[in-house]
């Protein structure tokens, strides 16, 4: 028993001070209105026939026992369906009854002990036939505070709650979109096949080692604890990719690549730009020398800026078109809200993406 109270008390303390706050507050300010009116009787009024300090405590230990009672245990469980209506009236109801009587019982006892000293010649506070609808006044009071401090209880928790949701989901969100990006559970295979076509092929096993050492960098072998890579490591694998499309086509697509970094300390969340690229090798035609794939990257301390434009390919879009695209919106978003621009444009004969990060200096 007193180590589930010690426990309680442990668990509830805020909860138990701050109530014992507002029942200061609440008796300060009935205090002050009744001294106002009435000065000379409000102490006699407020202490009864014990001392102020004492009353105090027992209003507040009285207080804050209703007011838990009625927030915890009958208001908010009611309102997150914890319990069900039955349960909940029938705890308010004790609750109103026990109380009704202990105040009633204590008026009675009080009243009787003043009329028997005979040196208070002030009249009772209150006529016996009143009694009952002041206290079915001053629980109607108790009960509206209780509910409005109940409904801010809930306003807090449920704030408390949406941003903890809002935390696991933006969390669960990047690590899907990371995992529909990476196709990291070919890398055991690339290497095995890597082991053994060394012997027969070079320049095909050297294309598959590219290929692994691409997968390992989705594997987020690179990635700091900010879910960001260096903008070098990026860039170094998606000229892999280009490289290993090269060879695929015998080094006959039309490929302009322009890089200008003047900030090699730029991080960005990985992929990102690889992904744009195989997009361009996937639906895009690269074999007419008018036309050419262009691949433009720019970095300041500030900025980074990348454009990439290919020539639409001819005939029926594959059913994965366009996924990778919003994949890599999603993740700008959750990552750098609006310190980035990912703009599409589309005409008859091109394809245009055009990407810009801002850093805050």
């Amino acid at each position: 028993m007193l180590k589930s109270a010690i426990n309680f008390f442990r668990a509830s303390y805020k909860r138990l001070l701050l109530l014992a706050l507002f029942s200061l507050f609440v008796y300060g300010s009935f205090f002050l209105l009744s001294y106002v009116v009435n000065p000379a009787q409000t102490a006699r009024n407020f202490a009864g026939r014990s001392s102020i300090p004492l009353s105090i405590l027992t209003f507040v230990i009285e207080s804050v026992i209703t007011h838990y009672i009625l927030i915890f245990v009958v208001i908010l469980p009611a309102m997150r369906r914890e319990r069900s209506f039955r349960s909940v009236v029938s705890i308010g109801l004790l609750l109103f009854i026990v109380k009704f009587a202990y105040d009633y019982i204590f008026f009675l006892i009080d009243r009787a002990q003043r009329a028997r000293d005979i040196t208070d010649s002030s009249p009772a506070e209150l006529p016996e036939n009143s009694i009952g609808w002041v206290l079915i006044m001053s629980y109607f009071f108790v009960l509206v505070t209780s509910f409005s401090a109940a409904l801010l209880v809930e306003w807090v928790h449920k704030g408390k709650e949406r941003i903890r949701l809002e935390k696991q989901k933006t969390e669960a969100e990047l690590k899907a979109l990371k995992h529909q990006i990476n196709p990291h559970f070919l890398f055991n295979s690339l290497s095995f096949i890597y082991g053994k076509v060394i012997k027969l092929d070079k320049e095909t096993a050297d294309s598959i080692l590219m290929l692994a050492n691409i997968m390992r960098y989705a594997f987020g072998k690179n990635t700091r604890i900010d879910g960001t890579v260096n903008i070098m490591d990026e860039l170094e694998h998606l000229k892999n990719v280009i490289e290993i499309n090269q060879r695929r086509h015998n080094h006959q697509l039309n490929i302009c690549y322009d890089e200008q970094i003047d900030d090699q300390s730029t991080s960005i969340i990985p992929l990102v730009l690889i992904t744009l690229v195989e997009n361009a090798f996937k639906h895009g035609d690269l074999h007419d020398s008018a036309h050419p794939l262009t691949i433009r990257i720019n970095t300041s301390v500030d900025e980074l800026l990348f454009d990439i434009s290919n020539k639409k390919g001819k005939g029926l879009k594959e059913l994965s078109n366009g996924i990778g695209l919003q994949n890599i919106r999603q993740q700008l978003i959750l990552t750098y809200g609006n310190r980035s621009t990912f703009l599409i444009e589309e005409s008859e004969l091109h394809f245009n993406v055009s990407l810009t990060i801002t850093f805050p200096v």
